[in-house]
């Protein structure tokens, strides 16, 4: 529930983004008609729009599975549209001549000259909106965390929230475009189709058609978005990080208690293979023992840091009648590939049972969103406590104490999550959630082919950029050529790279600033990283959190997938 609240809030709060704002003249021109009956334009724009998010959102998820449609197709798409109404705005009698050329029937040239009590009027209010649909698309975290980890796991819900969140842009732009007419309306010079500020505004539309195919507007906004005086994107992010604590922080059952959620009949196990250290387990089957239920993937920086609590409560309490069901639920394709996680589970000493989790048959079942993510089940088969992410461990083992009915020590040391709000977030590099990336030509341009890429030579903080040839997807980005670099201006203390070799292993070099000269991680000693696994490596170990560029050399066949980083 309190997500569809955020994504109706971060709805609200998209018109404030830099992707957002040069557009909104757009979205107030539009509006504007010199005929009192067309009063529902600002209507039909938001209606539109939504339907074009709506839409364009379904095609991108289709698209990457299904039929290989380069999302650059819809930029073109959407660019075309709004250089056509820029045209026609600017040029208006060329669409008069076309009409007379074609000899369209009378009704179609009445149209042309008494437009404004047609029913046809609100063709170019329905065009603008569905033009401008993609641009706003990408504008907001709240919408990637649905595109990115809703939709392809739970269609209906994913669908539920992405209206909410396109309910509220709507609203929002509807009262921008109604108090943007309200003080135009009053210029008759501003609903004079032929008037100098409609060939203006028809102008607008044309370069800003021209930015969303070129990929320029992704270069505009990063520019206005590090010169904004606020970040509407920080509040959204603050608002999902309360989303997903919220579960965790609910009131305790009783003043001694420190479960936190309502006792909750627990969701029997579903579609689960290939199962690890353990023969197919079922909650039914362990009804009387305290179970808990741990979602992790083994690529996952955060998951691989909790593993050593979670095997030690194992270790500590599997006598006293508490089992772990590690839940491998897969990010990435490589995830999927059950001799991967047997590695996996090998090298990171697990000793409880695991299974592959590839349909998200548990992860849907549990309505979970999260990596790590503890579940913990009392002896009736009821949800007594969960914990989102790291983080909190003390309480965890608490709680698994209180529902085993001991109380003894703590096994858990203390421990302070290596992640701070002023850090570079995980960053991903394929088109379905990519972001911050800078350079040409537009990374967006290039899903599935091979391109040649010419790097940004300024980086803001959290940028990115490529030269040299790469294949792109939607989930990773592969080198291509032994000259290939990526180089990532960051704000962290460890940096951490997902990546996996397509064919023979082969070796990243990770190169630092002067400065920052040494600051190898475990897997890259003297600068050099060997990939011969799918899996997550520690390139780069700082003395402190601060801001630094790191350039990788990826010689040919290399895949990397995201960065993820700690303080």
């Amino acid at each position: 529930m309190l997500l569809l609240l955020i994504s109706f809030i971060a709805g609200i709060l998209t018109i404030l983004a830099p992707c957002v704002l040069p557009v909104l003249p757009i979205v107030i021109g539009g509006s504007i008609s010199g005929d009192a009956k067309q009063k529902l334009r600002p209507y039909i724009i938001g209606l539109s729009l939504m339907a074009s998010i709506i839409v364009f959102t379904l095609l991108l998820k289709v698209s990457t599975v299904l039929i290989n449609l380069p999302p650059s197709a819809l930029n073109w798409l959407s660019g075309l549209l709004l250089i056509g109404l820029g045209i026609v705005a600017v040029w208006p009698q060329l669409w008069e001549r076309l009409m007379i050329r074609l000899n369209w029937e009378a009704a179609s040239q009445r149209f042309l000259s008494e437009s404004q009590h047609h029913k046809g009027i609100y063709t170019g209010a329905i065009l603008i909106g569905i033009a401008l649909g993609p641009v706003f698309a990408s504008c907001s975290p709240t919408y990637a965390f649905i595109l990115a980890s809703i939709l392809p796991k739970s269609f209906l819900a994913g669908f539920i929230y992405l209206v909410v969140y396109t309910l509220g842009l709507a609203l929002a732009l509807l009262v921008v475009s109604l108090a943007g007419r309200k003080v135009i309306r009053r210029y008759s010079w501003a609903i004079d189709t032929h008037s100098a500020f409609r060939r203006i505004l028809g102008g607008l539309f044309i370069v800003i058609g021209i930015a969303v195919i070129s990929g320029f507007e992704i270069t505009a906004e990063t520019w206005l978005a590090n010169r904004l005086p606020f970040d509407e994107t920080k509040i959204e992010q603050v608002l999902l990080a309360t989303q997903h604590q919220g579960i965790a922080q609910s009131q305790s059952a009783s003043a001694n208690s420190v479960l936190n959620v309502r006792s909750t009949p627990a969701p029997e196990l579903a579609g689960l293979t290939n199962w690890i250290n353990s023969s197919p387990q079922t909650l039914a089957g362990l009804k009387g023992k305290v179970v808990l239920v741990d979602f992790w993937t083994y690529s996952c920086i955060n998951c691989i840091r909790s593993i050593p609590y979670v095997e030690n409560w194992y270790q500590t309490y599997e006598k006293d009648g508490f089992v772990v069901l590690g839940i491998n639920t897969p990010e990435f394709a490589f995830e999927h590939n059950p001799d991967n996680v047997a590695a996996a589970v090998k090298n990171d000493g697990i000793t409880y049972p695991v299974a592959l989790d590839n349909n998200y048959g548990t992860w849907n079942a549990f309505q979970n969103d999260s990596w790590p993510a503890d579940y913990l089940i009392d002896k009736q088969g009821n949800i007594r406590y969960v914990a989102l992410g790291e983080g909190d461990y003390d309480t965890t083992e608490k709680a698994i104490q209180e529902l085993l009915g001991i109380k003894q020590p703590l096994a858990t040391k203390a421990f302070t999550v290596p992640i701070t709000n002023s850090q570079t977030p995980e960053t991903y590099f394929g088109t379905n959630r990519e972001v911050n990336f800078s350079g040409m030509p537009n990374i967006a341009d290039a899903t599935d082919s091979i391109a040649t890429f010419t790097p940004d030579k300024q980086l803001s903080q959290g940028q990115w950029t490529l030269s040299g040839d790469w294949q792109i997807d939607g989930e990773s980005i592969t080198s291509k050529g032994n000259g290939a670099t990526l180089t990532f201006a960051t704000y962290a203390k460890d940096i951490y790279m997902v990546a996996a070799p397509t064919g023979a292993p082969g070796t990243v070099s990770v190169g630092l600033p002067t400065a920052d000269a040494g600051g190898f991680g475990a897997d890259a000693p003297n600068g050099s990283v060997t990939v011969d696994q799918s899996k997550l490596y520690h390139i780069v170990a700082l003395p402190s959190l601060k801001g630094s560029v790191v350039t990788l050399k990826v010689p040919s066949g290399i895949t990397l997938y995201t960065f993820t980083f700690g303080s």
